[in-house]
Parts: structure tokens; sequence; C-alpha cells
């Protein structure tokens, strides 16, 4: 009896531990990293052994867990960490049962049924085990990775999630140039069994290890080596309750421990360049190969934590530690036409340029009320030559501006030559340019295990990377290009407790931390703006804590392409989240239950010091041309005299304001997988989770929007408007009688509560499945759950206007009244514009574009069904046939709200006279109902609501539901999608010297989340950008039979063997279907979209005899009486043409990776490792995607300057193992 009280006692406090620990304030995530063995012990006629002992133990550590057979005869023996295991079987009467060698592998279920032979617990019957391909215990779907492969198939900068690429049901949705652990957007970028690219979660070691970039985007906070991986899985369909947080897939990467052993590795690989090809584009445009170099250096350790004469931990602690360091330099192929100016240019003198651009200037011309013509060429005398008496195209020394002249050194100067075909463009070549040598990215892991007695086990691990890469720093300043750093820090800390034989306790603790951010040089922080030129009124109206380097951009039709300062904004984002989780696994009879949940914390915060905020400067032709309206410039030459003469386009200054934000997930869950029988087991289960609504620490974030509020203005709007003639076509032809002006935006705080949404609270989401073995070689497997997406701070980031302000000024004007800009030596002469908050209230942002959250939004939810069968094959070989769809509902979309009515637009599918009056007649311009007013504005100060010549507003803005407001966008959750596969693999267990893994699938995706028109009710329903109808990947090891124990030469002597001995081939393939173009509004006259793959070519990617197009000539139309490329693009049009196409897609998907390994063993546990790889073995090309405008010359063709990939790369490696 007291036993009996004492067992419900400690189950009563497990029950109390584990919801108890989801009230703490942290955040958890229940998802298990580790497998478990089930079993049924039987007699030799098949009848249940009750109260049989089963010891199982870890053979690399000794550590051990007793269990005991229920009536059934069956045992559950949870919570195992990947690995081999030896599994004791005693019982009276029978004789004592070992199995040797099972293997468990991450989050699989390992069934064993174990016979027992009549007689003595002193006899023993050894049996060794080898692990059935069958999962007849669920219906999950998905990919173990196992160590060998980790370990020995090549992979891109030695990163494990390049090896998700093998999975079924996958699609790699990321940019294949971004392929390095420290580009997290990309790394992990996969789109899995009908959710959408970066959707799905990351575990290591059973915790989240995510972060977010932008709005709905799980990024990888922290990767770690191949040499500190132990295996992991991707799961791209689950039926288990205990999973959640996700609408998609998961990964989970289990990472090496200790063992009572001492082993390690170090090595070093190497990208020796000359191996390297050629970019496809540089070849044909006769450019050197790029410069690239790529060190790896790392080792590991492990073993027993052992202080001679203080503490042995065998078969107690153990320890592991990894480290890796990247030292590389490659180019980013980011930039197009860059270049920097040449001596002669940077001090003014644009002579050598007379025959192709002519520099004019800005002070001269005649002003006829709306711009400015007949400028005269600017000239210098007193620098001219024979050939150039006049100085023609020489700016004066003395106009130079202050500004320019003390800027101009941070540009920096060319590169090289301009090739054939420039004069200045391209003398600096990003295919050519390596980035600078940046400081080393470090990647750091240290784990301990450890053993508290056969009832309780736990581990601890942290983890770390940082690095700081220089993009884009094409002169090789500090004050060209970016400067992004990146770290990530996590650790965690988990508990297995065995109460008894049936009750096991899991609790999880960790926290993850990712910081992305962009700094500036250290000279520039709180910088003396004086020194620059810049005016002590300006330095001081900046303030020190937020000087930079200003930023002055260069590219505005055509320019240098480059940006002066940092063109990242100065940030300091960190992203981290803290969780926490409790589960309580339950053995009873024929069923095991878990029941637990988890809590996760999200917390983002991002301070600001860009360089926008000490002045952003932009440059283009518009003051140099012969005419202020029109003229096309060479190759940026006059928007660089622009910045000389120190005459910005814009220039600009914000005021930023910082944000911290945070959100909390919960989930519990129940599930019981219930061993209905032999053949029969079902997996039932129960989630629920909810999220709260995202809240900025300090309500610095618009909340809503207040549709029923009337702006106080809106009676003189309407005496204005009533004085629009009543003959005019807004009133005649559109109807409008008068305006409203409904509708202003709701701060948080203010308001609305702290809160900036309400969350919906159904989020109960049940699961089913099923696996039933139809035979000794055969498993049926089935289900179908409902999973959720999230709505806090992964979802996208507070919403700011009021705290953030921008101030912009363009011009100012001659004595003629013909506009200038400000001089770079006078900015913001009109003063600079502080943030309101949200004082203004619902007047914030009136005639500007606005967004607001959701009052009441729902969560995507995805029901997925799967259906499929499993049969081991001969020869170790096995294959597995799944159906998998899945239904997408209450798919977040964002639309405008302010759009015009699809009545007003034309349905014409031609560029009609009639669609040209409609654009005409809408683009026109009436008298503007806000001038005057708003409070404090007039139209000829230029602050009233869309001020315009003479107070004009246009009539599409009067039209719109809220004229006193730009677009209005919010989300809804009307998306849909449909998503359908057919998935194959077969599988070659490793044996006989040679395995191999072959995945295809086939399938559809449909979605209904993009509007046609802003005007629409419904979004349209075509093929997702994420389709791929055809996906194949292959990954093998093959043995080559020389040497000793095998084919050829299995008598040699050792020093023979070591040379011909030990040599394998192994390889990944992959080839993914391109995804669907995607068009704009064009004009399509009839035939099919996309060509055969013969048809098909760089030139013509697709058939653009389908639409109306300037390809080929100027085409006719209704609109103009001669021919020209407006035909071609359709205005003030209701789209009827669908986004994509399923037979008109990007380029393909087309990679092989091949190695060569050699293995020279030392002795039995140490040996030296030789590895050679070739990346994009084949060297396929993956071209960009075609030209989509219609009415430019180059529609439908693909022209680039690089290929989306990298072209063929070589990998060398040599390793220590002991």
């Amino acid at each position: 009896m007291i036993s009996r009280f004492g067992s419900i006692a400690r189950l009563a406090c497990a029950i109390v531990f584990v919801f108890g620990s989801l009230l703490l304030p942290t955040s958890a995530n229940s998802q298990e990293l580790r497998g478990k063995i089930s079993g049924r012990v039987v007699d030799s006629n098949g009848g249940a052994v009750t109260g049989a002992t089963v010891t199982v133990t870890n053979t690399a550590r000794a550590a051990s867990t007793t269990f005991t057979t229920n009536a059934d005869g069956l045992f559950d023996a949870p919570y195992l960490l990947p690995g081999t295991y030896q599994v004791l079987v005693e019982a009276s009467g029978f004789k004592k049962a070992i199995l040797d060698k099972v293997v468990v592998a991450i989050n699989e279920t390992r069934t064993l049924n174990i016979p027992l032979d009549v007689g003595t617990v002193q006899e023993t019957v050894t049996v060794t085990s080898e692990a059935s391909q069958l999962n007849v215990s669920d219906p999950n779907l998905g990919l173990t990775v196992d160590r060998k492969r980790v370990d020995e198939l090549p992979s891109v900068h030695g990163d494990p999630y390049h090896l998700i690429n093998l999975t079924p049901g996958v699609a790699y949705t990321g940019s294949t140039r971004l392929d390095r652990p420290f580009e997290p957007t990309h790394i992990a970028n996969f789109a899995m069994g009908g959710a959408r690219g970066i959707r799905s979660d990351l575990l290591i070691d059973g915790a989240p290890s995510t972060a977010t970039a932008n709005g709905n985007e799980v990024i990888a906070s922290y990767v770690p080596t191949t040499d500190a991986t132990q295996e992991f899985r991707v799961q791209t369909a689950t039926f288990d309750a205990q999973f959640g947080n996700t609408e998609g897939g998961v990964t989970s990467i289990v990472t090496k421990s200790g063992t009572n052993s001492f082993h390690g590795t170090a090595y070093l690989w190497t990208e020796p360049g000359g191996l390297a090809a050629n970019d496809f584009f540089g070849n044909a445009n006769k450019q050197a190969r790029p410069l690239t170099y790529s060190n790896r250096p790392g080792f590991t350790v492990g073993g027993p934590v052992w202080i001679p004469k203080v503490y042995n931990g065998k078969n107690k602690t153990f320890f592991f530690f990894s480290f890796e360091q990247i030292d590389d330099s490659r180019p980013r192929f980011d930039a197009n036409n860059i270049w920097a100016p040449t001596a002669a240019l940077a001090s003014g003198d644009f002579s050598s340029f007379r025959d192709v651009v002519t520099i004019y200037d800005p002070l001269t011309g005649t002003f006829n009320g709306s711009n400015t013509t007949n400028r005269t060429q600017i000239s210098d005398p007193s620098r001219g030559t024979p050939g150039n008496p006049l100085g023609l195209n020489i700016i004066p020394l003395a106009r130079i501006n202050a500004v320019s002249k003390a800027v101009l050194p941070f540009l920096g100067g060319p590169k090289q030559p301009a090739p054939q075909g420039f004069r200045i463009n391209n003398n600096i070549r990003d295919s050519t340019l390596a980035e600078i040598l940046n400081p080393p990215y470090r990647n750091y892991t240290t784990r301990v295990d450890q053993s508290l007695g056969d009832n309780n086990k736990m581990f601890g691990r942290y983890s770390w990377y940082n690095r700081v890469s220089s993009y884009n720093n094409y002169t090789g300043t500090d004050y060209v290009g970016d400067r992004f750093l990146f770290i990530s820090k996590q650790g965690m800390i988990d508990d297995v407790h065995t109460f008894n034989a049936n009750t096991v306790l899991n609790v999880r603790y960790g926290f993850n931390r990712f910081i992305r951010g962009s700094d500036a040089p250290e000279g520039q922080y709180g910088m003396d703006l004086t020194t620059l030129g810049f005016p002590a009124s300006f330095n001081n109206a900046v303030g020190e804590g937020i000087r930079r380097f200003p930023r002055f951009d260069f590219g505005a039709g055509g320019g240098t392409g480059a940006t002066i300062g940092n063109g990242h904004t100065n940030e300091f984002r960190p992203v981290s989240s803290h969780f926490v989780t409790a589960v309580l696994n339950r053995s009873m009879g024929k069923h095991t239950l878990r029941f637990g949940g988890e809590m996760r914390i999200y917390r983002e915060d991002d301070s600001f010091k860009s360089n926008a905020q000490s002045g952003q400067f932009a440059f283009d032709n518009a003051f140099t041309r012969q005419n202020s309206a029109s003229g096309n410039d060479f190759e940026g030459l006059q928007g660089f005299a622009s910045f000389l003469l120190g005459y910005p386009t814009t220039m600009s200054i914000t005021r930023q304001s910082d944000y911290s934000e945070y959100s909390k997930t919960w989930g519990f869950f129940v599930q019981d997988d219930f061993r209905v029988s032999q053949k029969l087991t079902l997996n039932l289960g129960l989630r629920y989770e909810f999220e709260s609504a995202l809240v900025e620490r300090q309500n610095k974030s618009v909340s809503g929007f207040d549709f029923a509020y009337t702006q106080p203005f809106e009676g003189q709007a309407q005496t204005n408007f009533a004085r629009i003639p009543a003959n005019d076509i807004l009133r005649t032809t559109y109807g409008l009688t008068n305006i409203t002006t409904k509708g202003g935006l709701l701060f948080a705080g203010k308001d609305t509560g702290n809160g900036l949404y309400n969350t919906p609270k159904d989020g109960f989401l049940p699961r089913f499945g099923f696996a039933y073995q139809f035979n000794e070689k055969t498993v049926l497997r089935g289900g179908i759950g409902l999973y959720q997406g999230f709505l806090g701070e992964r979802r996208g980031d507070v919403i700011q206007p009021g705290y953030t302000q921008t101030t912009t000024q363009q011009r100012a004007s001659l004595p003629n009244g013909a506009p200038i800009p400000y001089l770079l030596t006078q900015p913001f002469v009109d003063g600079i514009q502080e943030p309101s908050g949200n004082s203004l209230g619902k007047q914030t942002s009136l005639g500007q574009t606005v967004t607001f959250f959701n009052q009441n939004p729902g969560v995507a939810k995805q029901l997925r069904y799967t259906f499929g069968v499993q049969r081991e094959l001969w020869g170790g070989w096995f294959m597995e046939a799944t159906f998998l769809g899945n239904k997408g509902s209450d798919i977040e979309i964002t639309r405008n709200l302010n759009a015009v009515p699809n009545k007003f637009l034309n349905t014409d599918n031609s560029r009609t006279a009639a669609q040209e009056l409609s654009n005409t007649n809408l683009g026109g311009t009436v008298i503007n109902p806000f001038c005057n007013a708003v409070t404090g504005s007039t139209c000829n100060t230029g602050q009233s609501l869309y001020p315009g010549a003479g107070g004009t507003i246009s009539r599409r803005t009067l039209l719109t539901p809220f004229p006193e407001f730009g677009a209005i966008n919010t989300t809804n959750n009307d998306g849909q999608t449909w998503y359908s596969s057919a998935q194959f693999s077969m599988n070659k267990r490793f044996s006989h010297g040679y395995g191999i893994q072959i995945a295809y699938t086939f399938s559809k995706w449909l979605q209904a989340t993009e509007y046609l028109n802003a005007g629409d009710e419904r979004p349209s329903k075509v093929r997702s950008d994420q389709d791929v109808p055809h996906r194949y990947s292959m990954s093998y090891f093959y043995e080559l039979p020389f040497g000793k124990g095998q084919y050829f030469g299995s008598g040699v002597n050792n020093w023979v063997n070591a040379v011909i001995g030990g040599w394998q081939i192994e390889g990944t393939y992959t080839y993914q279907s391109g995804f669907p173009i995607t068009f704009g509004d064009l004009f399509y006259v009839g035939g099919k979209i996309g060509l055969e793959k013969g048809q098909q070519s760089l030139s013509r990617w697709f058939n653009t005899n389908a639409f109306v197009t300037a390809v080929g000539g100027l085409p006719t139309c209704g609109a103009f009486a001669t021919p020209n490329a407006n035909c071609a693009t359709p205005v003030n049009h209701l789209r009827t043409l669908p986004l994509r196409f399923g037979d008109a897609r990007i380029d393909a998907i087309n990679n092989m990776d091949i190695g060569l390994r050699k293995d020279i063993r030392i002795r039995e546990s140490m040996k030296v490792q030789l590895r050679m790889e070739y990346i994009n073995a084949l060297n396929h090309p993956l071209f960009p995607g075609p030209n989509v405008t219609a009415s430019g010359t180059t529609f439908g063709t693909v022209s680039a300057s690089n290929q989306n990939n990298y072209a063929r790369r070589a990998q060398m490696m040599v390793k220590f193992i002991f």
C-alpha cells in the first residue's frame, strides 16, 4: 500500500512539475531529439512474458536504464540518444537474451520482437540485431541523414543543412550563391510538404535554433559543423502531437557527445581557386576567372571528463568540444555597371568623354514655368588643351563643392580598365573582384553529458559563432559597401528522470540569441561632419550620438552604382528566445501516453544608427543635362558631375526610432501511441497552441485603423470639393458627387491596449496516424493532421509611423524661377522635422501610405494527409511510395484597402484609344479639396495633402474610399493553398562496399494568395511561385574494390595496401524544376507561353509571340497614331492575365557534387583521411529569370552579368581521426 501510494505521489508530482514548468516566465519547445526502443517479449509459442526485466545500455558510455514488461509483454524505452545499444532481457524460467548492436536513430522508434527460450537465467542467447528499415510505429515522413552521410558526403563549407536536399517532398527556395553557414536566410530555405520556404522549424538537440530576418521567415540562427553533428532527421510530415510551432516540417540535428574513449578529429579544408571553373557569363564576356580564397581548419575532441587524481568521469561524465574557422574571400556578384572615377574625372575633367556625353551647367538655361531648357555646356578655359582650347566638359576647380572634394578620397579608384564595349562602366567588376579578406568566421560547440545513476541522465550544450563580413566593398575603402555582423549564441540543458519502469519525465530549457547587424568603421562613430565641409549648424543638428559618415548614392539613371557611407543601415538587431518544455511519458498496457507542453518567448530589439540619420544625398543627371525634363545619361557621367558640383537630386535625413518587441507562445498536447495488435499501431493526438499578440515595450507602434472616425476637416474638404465644375467627368462620368474623409490610425497604449491586435484562441490541432504491418516485409501507413503558423514576433515587426520621421528636400530656385537643388554645403536650410510620435493621433500620416495590423487576424492552418506503403526488398534494398496532400487555409495575405474600384478600370485587351482616354481621365487633375483644409497647411507652402501644380489632385485619388490617405495596407486571412504530391524513394543500406539512396517527388502546388487587381474581392487561384513539378535527388557511396579485404588485392602487404586500399567515391545529385515565371499585366494574344526544351534559348526563354511586345519591332495600337513601345503596356487596365503558367518556368537546378576519399590507417583507432571534392562537378549554370517587361527589346531574354549559382568549385581536405 505504501509503495502504491508512493508511485501515485511521484506521478502526481511529475504532473504538477510538467504544468508548473510552463508557468515560468520562459519559453520552450517540446520537439524530441532522441529515439526509443519499443518491443514485446514473448515465449516460444508467442505468448506474452510478463514482468521480464529489460536493461538497455548505451555501449559507448556504459549507461544503462532498466524497464519491466507489462501484462501484454510490452516495454518502452524512451529518450535514448542516437547510437548503438545492447538490450538485455531476463525473466524467471527463461534463458537470458542479449541483443547487440541495436542502432537507434534520431526521433525514430526501433521496434523489437524478442523471443525467450525456456531455460535458466544463467544460460545466455546472444543475438546480433540488424535494424529493419520498416517503420511499424507511425506514419511520419522524412529522411534520417545518418552519421555516415553527414561525415562522408560532399557538403558545401561543412554545412549539414545542405543535405536536406536529399529528402523527398522538399524544394530549395533560397539563393544558391548564399551557401556559407553564416548566411542564415538561405542555408535552410526549403519548402516542405506544401508549406512555403523558411516556415519550418529547426532544432538542435531538441531546442529551437531559429531567428527571424523578415516577416514570416524562420532562419537558421546557428549551424553546427559536420564534424560536430551526430546525425539529423528531416520530417516533412509528422502526426505526433508533440510537434508544433510550425506549419511546415521539422529538421532536428543531434550533436556528438563524448564516450568512454577519447576520440576526435583535426582537419583542414581548402578551396584551390586554380581548380575552379569560370562563370558562364564571365566566359561569354571574356572575363577572367573570379578570385577566390577559402581555408577551413577545425578540430573536435570528446571523451570522459578525467582530472588526474581528482575525478574520473568514466561511465558518468562526458564532454565534447568542436571548433571550426573559415577564412575566405569571394565575389558577391551583386554589382552591375559599377565604376569608380579616374583621377581626371575626380578633378572635374570630362573632356575625354565629349564624344558621348555633354556636361551642362545647372546655373544656365531658360525656365519656361515647368522645366529648364537650353542649358549651356560647362567649361574651364584655364584648363584647355590644344585639342580643346575652351576647356569644354571641364568643371572649374573653384566650382567643385567643398563637401564633394572632402568625400572623393573615400570613394576610391578603378580596379581595372573598363572592358570592351564600355568607356568607364565596369572598371570595377564584381565577377572578378573578390570581397576584401574578412575577419575569420569562428564556430564553437561545447557539450557535457552526465549520468546521475540509472534513473537520471542529463546533458547541456553551449554553442556560438561570430562573423563580420564586408560586402560589395569594391574600392577597398571602409566607406563603400556594407559591413554585416552575425553573432549566434545558444545554450540548453536537458534532464531525463525515470520514476519507474513505466514513467519517465523529460524537462528541457534553453536560450537562443542571434544578433544581426551592420556597423561602421570605428572612425565614423560620433564623426565631426564639419571635417567633410558641412556647416557647424548641420553638424549640431545631427547630434553626436547618431553621427556617422553620411550616405551618398550614385546610380539613379546610371551613375557609379556605388554608395559611399556603408549603404546598409548601421543597426544592432538581436533576436532572442527562451524556452522550457516538460513531457511525461507513461506506458499503460498497450498504450504509450505522452502529455506535456511548451512555452516560448520571442523578443527582438532593433537599434538604428544609420547613415541616413546623418544625411542621405542622391545624384543623377537632372541638373547637368540640357533639358531638366528629360535626357539620357551616359554611364552615369552627368550624375557624377552633379556630385562634383554639389547638387543632389534629393537630400533626406531621418530621425529613426528603435523598438523592442516580444510575443509568447504556449502549446499543450496529449499523445497516445496505441499498439492495437502485433500488426496495427494507432497514433492519436491532440495539440493546443496559442500565441499572444505582438507587444512593443514602450507602445511605439500603430495598432489598428478606425474606419468610423471622421477627420475634422471633412466639412472644409467637402466645401472645397463643391468648387469642382458640375460638368467635370469626375461628376458626369464617374458619378462622384462628394467625398468623405473617414478613417485614422490607432496607436498602442493610447487608442488600444498594449497588444497590437487580438489573437484567436481556436488553436486545437488534432492528429491521427496508423501503421499496419501487412506482412514481415510490408507496412501500410497513413495519417492526417492539422498544423498552424505563427502570429507574433516571427510574423513581422512593429509599425512606427510618427516615431520615425524623414525630412526630404529637393530643390531651391534661381532668380528666374528655375529649380536647382540645394547645395551640399547648405543642407536642410528649411529645418529638420522631428518625429511626432502618437501626438497627432488619427491625423498621423495624412496624404501618405499607411499600414496597420488586422485587429482580428486568423492563423494560417495546414491540413496535411498521407497514405503510403513501405517494402523491404532483397539485398538490403528498401522502397517507399507515398501520397502527400496539403490544404492550406486562413493564409495571411496583404491587400490595399484604398484602391481605385475595379469598375473604373478598362477591360480592353490592347492599348486602345478608350483605354488611353480612361487613363488620361483618371490621371487628370481637378481642384484639390484638401488645400487649406488641414490646420496649418496651405497649398502654396507645399504642406497640403497631395500638393500639385496649382493645388490640384488627380481624379484617381478622389475616387478611392479614403482619399485623404495614400495606399492603406493591412492583411486578411482569405488565402488558400492546394498541394498534392507522389513521393518515391529507394534506399540500399551500406553493405558489400556500396550504398545508395534515391528520391523522386512529383507534385503540383496551387495558391490563392495574391490579387490580380487591388480592387478584387478574392485572391486569384494560380500556380504557386514555389511550385516544383519534378524533384530528383540521389546520394551514394562506393568503396573501390582494391586492397585488403577487397575483390582485387586482398592478399597484398601493408605497404601496397597503403597505396591501393581505402579508396571510396561518394556524391550527391539534385535536379529541381524551375519555379514558374511571374508575369506582370500584359496583353495576351494567344498561344502556348512555354517553349519546348529544344526551342528554348537565352535569347528567347518563352514564347514572346503570345503577347503584344516591342521585340522585333514597335507594335501598333489604337491609342497612338505612330507605333511605339507603349502599345505593349496596359494602363488603367482590369487585369485578367494569370500571374503564372505551369509551362513557363525559370531555369532548373541541376547539380552534382562528387568526392574521392582515401583512408590511410595508422592503427586500429587512428587514421588519416584525404578527400577531394567537386561542387557542381558538371559545371551546370543556373540562369537568372528572363526579362518580363514587354515594352523593352530584351523581353523574354535572359541577360545578366552572372549566373545564379557558382561555377564548379573544388574542395580538398586532410583529416586526422582518432
